[in-house]
């Protein structure tokens, strides 16, 4: 998945978002939250929450993962991890008018590790469930 550059206004930080669980590589069910692979790709999908709610994105993620999972963050505190949120259509849904980016242009590394923190900042809104 390219990164490629924001092109899309800035979600305001009060803004809270959504990221569907669709990967079991993605949930740490001992813990029952998110792993941090979830977040530690350099350009990423969400949803605006004010914008929809979370039984429609996971509507909308249910061709992915039959029983996927649902989390929230908070815009604000993920740009002090270093993500930089942005309300972009997505390509394959644009009738998605929640739809955003939330992009990460640190290194690899650094971007783990920020991905964790990012990871343990969420609320569980629905635990995926994986065969």
């Amino acid at each position: 998945m390219s990164a490629g550059a924001p092109f899309g206004p800035p979600v305001p930080d009060e803004e809270d978002l959504y990221r569907a669980i669709t990967h079991p590589s993605w949930w740490k069910a001992p813990e029952g939250r998110p792993s941090s692979a979830a977040f530690a790709y350099p350009k990423f999908s969400v949803d605006i929450a004010s914008l929809t709610t979370a039984e429609r994105t996971l509507d909308r993620v249910r061709h992915i993962a039959r029983n996927p999972g649902l989390v929230e963050f908070h815009c604000g505190a993920a740009r002090e991890f270093g993500f930089d949120s942005r309300a972009e259509p997505d390509e394959k849904y644009p009738e998605n008018e929640a739809h955003a980016h939330v992009y990460c242009s640190l290194g690899k590394s650094q971007r783990k590790r920020r991905a964790q923190a990012l990871a343990q900042s969420c609320a569980v809104v629905a635990e995926p469930a994986f065969d």
